[in-house]
């Protein structure tokens, strides 16, 4: 590559970003920006994950789906972490490309790789381009090494500094509404309260009525439908004095892969349709320190929230998947337990309601079950997130390191 064509390259890269939706959504191009101006070279970028330890694949085409995911603790990952200089495959190097191909099952083997450039940028190691190339031509090597890494000077700050106001918005956010549930969690708690006894005196006197009344059957129909409706307003009382009056935390440690499959196994058959898929994924067992009641409570109530979304799917499956990330710095540790389903996801018009007290779409819900849930996470000095699209809902649960 002359000069020139560098220029032009990096100047193509800043239109390329400039245009782009957003500055991660800019990966998907630029392979295809690459192939352009080394039209001999096969290429895949992998860039990490917004959420997660996983490396994603961009290669430019969107139609094929063959690449893998990559783990933050795989060899090839791990082995550029703290180098800035390319690797190309040659006799002094080949043992770190065997040492590759047989971790990734034959990857780069199959897709003839020879060539690794990491991306760093300031601080941070954000992925890597691997490529196939002529390996004798060393000039052009070097000059598509220079001009990945001067282009990933340029993507990688920005993809970061939005991610960083995205989660900057989004904590205020979850701060203020927590803020504002707590306020109402503890009006709602004084209300259940008040409303107790006088609910308690309508059914003793509507006893009293029935055994009074003559046999009627449309008198016995609505002694069932009022009877029955005040059983569901208890119900959402109940559901506010549990979680008005929570008792001391019993921390104790929990090991999460164990505990969700112990879970699982405790829930009665008949509770979890044949036709569901559940699997649990979990790179390593990770150990927490936490309320395993409370966790239980708040995983089965996001477990049935599931399964109620999959009622009309073809071929339903919930994925647990249990892993650690770093939230920018070592020390911000956490472990996830996410919880996704294949349903049709949560409508735009209500997903900033879903975490409200008393907001449900069931007939007999009573639109308490994430709401607490939320909030018990939060007293495990963790959080609830959900993430949905039209291609199904994620829960993560999470848990703080210490």
């Amino acid at each position: 590559m002359h000069l020139s064509q560098s220029k032009e390259f990096l100047a193509q890269t800043a239109r390329s970003l400039e245009e782009a939706r957003n500055a991660r959504s800019f990966l998907i191009s630029f392979p295809i920006l690459l192939k352009k101006f080394f039209p001999s070279v096969r290429c895949i970028l992998y860039y990490k994950e917004a959420e997660g330890n996983v490396f994603r694949p961009y290669d430019g085409d969107n139609r094929k789906n063959d690449l893998p995911l990559i783990g933050e603790e795989a060899n090839l990952i791990e082995s550029f972490t703290g180098r800035s200089e390319f690797l190309l495959a040659d006799d002094h190097n080949r043992m770190y490309f065997d040492l590759f191909n047989r971790d990734s099952d034959g990857f780069f083997a199959k897709h003839a790789l020879n060539l690794v450039i990491p991306l760093h940028a300031r601080s941070y190691f954000r992925g890597l381009l691997l490529a196939a190339v002529d390996a004798k031509d060393r000039k052009a090597v070097h000059a598509l090494a220079e001009a990945v890494q001067t282009a990933a000077l340029m993507f990688i700050p920005q993809i970061e500094a939005e991610q960083m106001e995205y989660e900057n918005d989004k904590n205020y956010y979850r701060l203020f509404k927590f803020d504002r549930l707590v306020l109402l969690g503890q009006m709602a708690a004084s209300l259940a309260h008040e409303m107790r006894t006088p609910l308690t005196t309508v059914l003793f006197e509507l006893a009293a009525m029935q055994n009074q009344l003559p046999a009627d059957e449309k008198i016995a129909a609505a002694y069932e439908t009022i009877n029955r409706e005040i059983a569901r307003a208890n119900q959402m009382i109940e559901s506010l004095l549990v979680f008005s009056k929570f008792k001391d935390l019993h921390i104790a440690p929990i090991f999460l892969r164990e505990f969700m499959e112990r879970t699982l196994r405790e829930i009665p058959a008949n509770k979890i349709p044949s036709r569901v898929r559940v699997q649990v994924q979990a790179e390593k067992e990770i150990q927490v320190s936490s309320d395993g009641n409370r966790l239980k409570q708040v995983f089965i109530n996001v477990l049935f929230n599931a399964l109620e979304a999959l009622a009309n799917q073809k071929n339903p499956l919930i994925d647990i998947r249990i892993y650690s990330e770093y939230k920018d710095l070592p020390k911000n540790l956490r472990h996830i337990i996410a919880i996704t389903d294949n349903g049709p996801g949560i409508p735009d018009s209500i997903k900033d309601r879903v975490l409200e007290p008393f907001f449900t779409t069931k007939k007999e819900g009573t639109g308490l079950g994430l709401y607490i849930s939320y909030s018990i996470m939060k007293t495990l000095k963790g959080d609830l997130e959900i993430h949905s699209s039209r291609q199904g809902t994620r829960v993560n649960l999470i848990l703080p390191a210490r």
